[in-house]
This record gives C-alpha cells, structure tokens and sequence, in this order.
C-alpha cells in the first residue's frame, strides 16, 4: 500500500510540473524565455528592424506589443504572442519555423505567472549585435559565362545605353552597339540604373548581400566616380531620383526605404511599414510623393517630406518587383510574381485599382512607361516582353522565346525603341511599333563544337578453340 501511495503521487507531481500547466515552476524572463527570443526572433524583431512594429530587445519593447496590439494578455490563450507562436494568428511565428512544444509552454506557464520581467523593464537583453551575421561564400567562376543584364538606363540624347551587370556597368553606343566604356569596382551586382533628371549623372545601386547597400555616382561626361553612398544593411534593389536632381530614393532587402542627399551623400530620412523586401521605389513626377512595392505583397504610397505612409494598394498576391509612375503622375502600374499587370489610380489623399491583368506565364520582372506615356513594356521569367496601350491596357505585341527570362527594359528617349536585358546576359533592342528586334546589342557566346568522338579501341578476338572429341570431366 505504501509503494502505490509513492507511485501517485510521484505521477502527480510530474504532472504538477509539466512545462504549460497552471502549476509548473517559476519560469524565468530573463534565463528562460530570453535564450528562445535570441535564437528564434531577434532577426526579424529587432530594434533597428522590428517586423510589424514588434520588437524583442527589451521586456518594455515586448510589452508594448506591436502594430496590431499588445502581445501579452492575462491568459496565454488571450495573448497574441501565443497565437502568433501557434499559428492561430497568420503568419505563424517564427517564419519558416517553429518552437517546440516544451518552448511555447514555456511562455504559457510565464504568462499564467504574470509575465513578468525579472530584470529592468528597460534593460536591452537582445541587441541588434546578437543578430547573426552572415558569411556569403566566395565561389570561383569555373566556365566562362555573361554575367545577367539586371539593370538598363537610356541617355535622353540618345548617345548611350548604360547595362547592369556583374560589379560592372557597360556603357554602349544603342545605335551601333560599340562599347564606350566600362564603369567598374561596384561590391556586386547592379540592380538598378537610374540617370537623374538632367542626365548629368548615372546612379548605380546594388552591394554586398546581408551587409549593405552602395549607390556609385557616375559622372556621364567624363565617366568619373563622383561618389559612393552606402546605407541599408543589405543590398539596394531600386532606386529613384527626385525631378530635381537634390534626392536619391532607395529600397532595400533590409525591408526599409531611404532617401539620401544626391550632393552629399547623407541620410535624410528612412521609411519603414513594409513586413518584408521592399524591391521597388519611384518618386512620382512632382517629387512630393514615393511609391513603393514589396514581398508583403503591398504597394506603399508615401508623403516624402513627412516619411509618412498616405495608403497601402492592396491586391497582388504575390511579390511585387517592379512599379512605375505614368508621366502624368495619376497612375502606378506595378507587376510581380503573381504574374499580373496592376495599373492603379491615384491622388495625393487615396487610391485605387483601375485594372488588373494576368499578363505572363512566369513572374513579371520589370514594368517600364514610354516617355510619352502611351506604351508600357513588361518583361518577364517567360522569356517574353509585352508591349502595351497605357490608356486601356490592352496588349499591341508579344514577342516570345527570347532567350533566357528576361529582367529589365527601359525605352529609347523617342519612345520609338526598347531594349530588354535577360538572365543570360543579351542584350536586345526592339521597335516598339512592330515588336521586331532591330539590334543584339550583347549576344551569348556561341558555344565551341563537341570534340569528335574517339573511335572505339579495336577488341581483339577470342581464340577458337581447337576441335576435339573429350568429353568433359565430370564433377
């Protein structure tokens, strides 16, 4: 009798103090929960980049919740930390992942304790210096290839096509194709070429993946660096000049916009509401407004002299890559990886979907207005380019199979010509009338011929054996 008496209640005291029931023991902020927030959470929630305005570096910061309310409630199935950990509330916590049972029943039982903190409110348990950091591996080039063709600009007096490409910018003469020069010692990839209004100079964006973004500044007579800027803590993917040359608008991987000061290079203000990469940024043709697209689906439009958000475009559904501002200012069309051409009316105060079009096969890449606002072209990972009617959408010429999928366009200053870059590097111009190609400007390397396949080696014959009349031995 007295062993049974020790077996229950054995059983009910670990029961008693299983993790997430109402009478575990003590759980600790500090030494328990702390270690979960620093290895699962403090890469999205951190205090210089605190996804849906949610942070985890302090118990205040923790506390105070984010965009969408408190996180800590007095029962943990009240608490939005919880649901978010659970999965009851979308997007489930943490992204890509999740905690282990034992983990989220150790916030549980924290909760039904109190939630509180068991050091200063305000002390920073997570720094931002306890995000990891990302090592990027250095891989040696093996086979000779074109590097990809990411970024086009068109000079406004038609003397040169600037081409993004590998730590490099080709500048090229678009009427004969003749090299003029090379613009090199860019960290990485260009992603975006933008000349500033008077065409005075070149800015090219880009960086080192997960440290920082660069913008170099090319002066377009003499090809000289003016400057470099460096800002964001990844690399920049988009870039705007103001109309009047002072400002550069950028948008990052780091999930945030800057503008910077063209003339001195410095910092003037960051934009942050987007949960997620942030691929494209325009300044409309006043320069008083911003547009911005993203992976959380959202085109952002923005007051710029305040930094603030006006309104949020919803209704891709799927990463949006590529937006660009109609001449007259009251249109935004943008394209993404739902494959659709979103044209949007707008206004300083609002906005709204004018159209919406499946328009690819793959992801659309990139969107570009003619100078005169009557054509749009979109490119796409279908390997095809698309030429549109800005004033009612409709489609004047598919040109398909053009080589690998294609990343940038941009037209002639005319509005006569475009030329598209792909992923395999080439480089094309075509009339935008008829949707024919009138030059290669870059063209794939033609692969050597196959070596010639040896003969086979000669195999010698068998020996016939010699005719007898033995029988074999049996075994």
């Amino acid at each position: 009798m007295k062993m049974r008496f020790v077996t229950i209640s054995a059983a009910v005291a670990a029961v008693l103090l299983l993790p997430g029931t109402a009478h575990a023991q003590n759980v600790s902020f500090s030494k328990d929960l702390v270690p979960i927030l620093r290895e699962q959470c403090v890469k999205c929630h951190s205090t210089r980049q605190p996804s849906g305005g949610f942070a985890v570096s302090t118990f205040a910061a923790i506390e105070k919740g984010g965009k969408g309310g408190k996180a800590l409630a007095p029962k943990p199935d009240d608490s939005r930390l919880i649901k978010y950990l659970e999965g009851t509330l979308q997007p489930k916590m943490p992204i890509g992942g999740s905690l282990t049972k034992e983990q989220i029943a150790k916030f549980r039982a924290w909760i039904t304790q109190g939630g509180k903190s068991d050091v200063d409110v305000g002390l920073v348990v997570i720094p931002d210096s306890a995000i990891p950091a990302v090592k990027t591996p250095v891989i040696a080039v093996k086979v000779p290839v074109l590097p990809e063709a990411l970024a086009l600009a068109w000079s406004k007096d038609n003397k040169f096509l600037a081409i993004g490409t590998y730590k490099t910018v080709l500048i090229v003469d678009p009427s004969t194709g003749q090299r003029i020069g090379e613009l090199k010692g860019h960290a990485d990839k260009i992603h975006d070429l933008q000349l500033s209004p008077d065409g005075k100079i070149l800015a090219a964006a880009g960086g080192p993946p997960a440290q920082q973004g660069e913008i170099k500044l090319w002066d377009t007579t003499t090809w000289k660096e003016i400057r470099t800027i460096v800002g964001h803590t990844d690399y920049i993917y988009s870039i705007s000049w103001s109309p009047d040359n002072k400002r550069i608008a950028t948008a990052s991987y780091d999930k945030t916009i800057k503008v910077f000061d063209a003339t001195t290079g410095s910092e003037v203000s960051t934009l942050k509401d987007h949960a997620d990469a942030v691929y494209a940024v325009a300044f409309d043709p006043t320069g008083n407004l911003l547009a911005s697209g993203s992976a959380d689906r959202s085109v952002k439009v923005w007051d710029v002299k305040s930094g603030k958000r006006i309104y949020t475009l919803a209704g891709h559904t799927d990463t949006v890559y590529s937006l660009a501002w109609n001449p007259k200012g009251n249109q935004i069309t943008s394209v993404g990886a739902d494959k659709t051409v979103r044209t949007w009316n707008v206004n300083p105060q609002s906005g709204n979907q004018a159209r919406n079009v499946t328009a690819h096969d793959k992801a659309v890449e990139e969107v570009a207005y003619s100078p005169d606002g009557n054509a749009m072209a979109t490119v796409s990972d279908d390997k095809s380019v698309k030429i549109w009617n800005a004033a009612n959408g409709s489609t004047t010429h598919h040109i398909k199979d053009l080589g690998d999928g294609l990343q940038s366009v941009v037209f002639s200053p005319d509005s006569k010509l475009i030329a598209i870059g792909g992923y395999d590097g080439t480089v094309r111009i075509i009339n935008a009338a008829d949707g024919k190609t009138v030059s290669t400007i870059i063209e794939m390397p033609k692969a050597a011929p196959a070596p010639a396949a040896k003969p086979p080696a000669a195999v010698p014959a068998k020996p016939t054996p010699a005719k007898t009349d033995a029988k074999p031995r049996s075994r």
